[in-house]
């Protein structure tokens, strides 16, 4: 199978992310007109980790399985499971039980490693907000902290933000060959589709690794 050929197998399966995503995640607004409800309370919120120059690429990592992603400036703290493919050959979606639950898609780079490392999390569930209700608000030069198994932390720092037509889905954007370590999260966003029941956007947040971070502690 040809390099072209497998970037095109794989937009097939971020595309069936997308619209198992945007159902799935549409059920808040369904039943009800009342405001949407405020995000997840993170469980264990961290701060930024101080130092970190945020126009700096820093030099991949070793390998080691994420376990967590942190984003202190909308206040998430989540812990990370691995996802794979379902039988259609899409990207397994996150349980929506907890809410505060994100996904790692493991065939991809390791966070911290070279290449474009992709997580994915709910914007809410039937009972209200989830994992990355607040995605949308990241900034540009915010902090995107992933925890790993061997107690080092891969500091990413958000480069942009951009909200894409489910219609188009930047495929090849979000799974780039990169020279770098990058990091691409992925979640609904945009207005809601009563008729179909689904989000028509995706908000997809785009970062390079700016510093491994190994806490004393």
């Amino acid at each position: 199978m040809s390099s072209e050929q497998r970037l095109l197998r794989t937009g097939a399966a971020v595309v069936s992310l997308a619209g198992l995503l945007l159902i799935g995640l549409g059920i808040s607004g369904i039943f009800s007109d009342e405001p949407e409800p405020g995000p997840v309370a993170a469980t264990n919120p961290v701060p930024s980790v101080p130092g970190v120059p945020s126009g700096k690429v820093a030099a991949p990592m070793r390998a080691a399985k994420p376990t967590a992603v942190y984003i202190p400036s909308i206040g998430v703290a989540a812990p990370l499971m691995e996802l794979g493919l379902d039988a259609q050959g899409a990207i397994e979606n996150p349980p929506f039980d907890p809410p505060n639950q994100a996904g790692w898609y493991r065939y991809g780079p390791v966070p911290g490693q070279r290449g474009a490392a992709v997580i994915t999390g709910h914007l809410d569930t039937r009972s209200g907000p989830a994992v990355f209700a607040n995605l949308k608000n990241v900034k540009r030069g915010d902090q995107v902290q992933v925890m790993r198994a061997d107690r080092s932390v891969a500091v990413f720092v958000v480069d942009k933000v951009e909200h894409a037509p489910k219609r188009s889905f930047p495929v090849r954007k979000v799974y780039a060959k990169l020279t770098y370590p990058g990091l691409r999260l992925v979640t609904c966003g945009g207005t809601f589709d009563r008729q179909v029941h689904s989000y028509v956007d995706n908000t997809i947040v785009y970062a390079h690794l700016a510093a491994p971070y190994y806490p004393k502690s």
